[in-house]
Formats: structure tokens, sequence, C-alpha cells
């Protein structure tokens, strides 16, 4: 494969690095915000002791007004295996996640793929060191109204491409002109 090699002024250069970087940044920017879901709402948390080890799950045990666009969240000490995960009504779970917090802390998190039905009892399952856990919340009775960080998020990498191309060809075009006039 042949590389093509373009003369290029310090200034152009600069130019054509400088969107490079802006590109990188704002793909990268778009990219952790989808990956993390900053959408989504973070419930509020309740400890247990399982086995003398404090486990922290969210939504709250028979919290009421739960937003219908919250996440379920365990959090346990030392890594330990979380398993069979079953949510009543049921609701596709799009993504999981699992990243380590603090020292020897394990957060697990669910994300629903679609908002929780409104004024619904949720029966959460899940098994922790074989051990089953469940717990009950309940969602508000108020529609979803999503708000603008929603749809930033959900289109994240759409609106990450559109910038990187604008960007891209704005600097191809200002180099292409400058250079016909030379």
């Amino acid at each position: 494969m042949s590389r093509v090699r373009i003369n290029l002024s310090k200034r152009l250069y600069a130019a054509f690095l400088l969107a490079n970087g802006f590109c990188d940044h704002i793909s990268h920017r778009a990219f952790s915000d989808f990956l993390t879901q900053s959408a989504y709402s973070t419930p509020d948390a309740y400890v247990f002791s399982l086995d003398g080890m404090g486990i922290t799950i969210g939504p709250k045990p028979n919290s009421t007004n739960v937003p219908l666009d919250t996440t379920i969240a365990i959090d346990t000490w030392r890594s330990p295996t979380v398993s069979d995960f079953n949510l009543m009504p049921e609701a596709p779970i799009a993504r999981l996640t699992k990243e380590k917090v603090g020292l020897a802390s394990m957060l697990t998190t669910f994300y629903p793929a679609e908002p929780l039905k409104p004024a619904t009892t949720c029966n959460v399952s899940v098994v922790i060191m074989n051990v089953p856990v469940s717990w009950s919340f309940a969602t508000t009775s108020e529609p979803y109204h999503p708000t603008s960080a929603f749809y930033l998020v959900t289109y994240a990498l759409w609106i990450a491409l559109s910038a990187a191309i604008a960007t891209t060809l704005l600097v191809g075009l200002a180099i292409w002109f400058r250079r016909k006039r030379v």
C-alpha cells in the first residue's frame, strides 16, 4: 500500500492537527457519555448485611415514586458474584456494567432498555454469593418526559460522528481553497 504525502504549510498542518484533536475529543466524550448512559436516574441506595458483608442496593426496598428511567444498582464488597437477575414486570435490560468502586467494591448496574411502567410495583430478584436476594419498589405515576440529556446520550454517537465529519470537511475545504490560491 502506498502512502500519499501532502506537503502542507505549518499553519495548515496545525489546523489539521487541531481539527483532528477536536474530532477525537468529541468522539471520546460522546462514546463515554453513551457508554455510561448518564441520562438515567441514579436510585437511592440501601445497605443491608449479607453474611456479615454490607451490600448496597438501589432503588431502596419499598421506595415509592422511583423515576421511570432509573437504573438498578448492586454494590458488593470484595466482588462477590451477582447472577440470575430478574425484574418483574419484565423489562428488557439494554446493558449491564460492572465497575470497581474504591479499593474492594464492585458496582453492578442494570440499565433497562426502556422506561419502566408508571405506577407499577417492580420486584427485583438476584443471587449474591449463592444467596437469593429480592426487594420491590414502586415507580412514579407521572408519565416519562425525557430531558435533553436523554436525547444527547441516546444520539451521542450520531452527534459525535456528525461533528467529526463536519469539522473534517471544513478543515479539508479550508486546506483545499488555500492550496488552490497558491
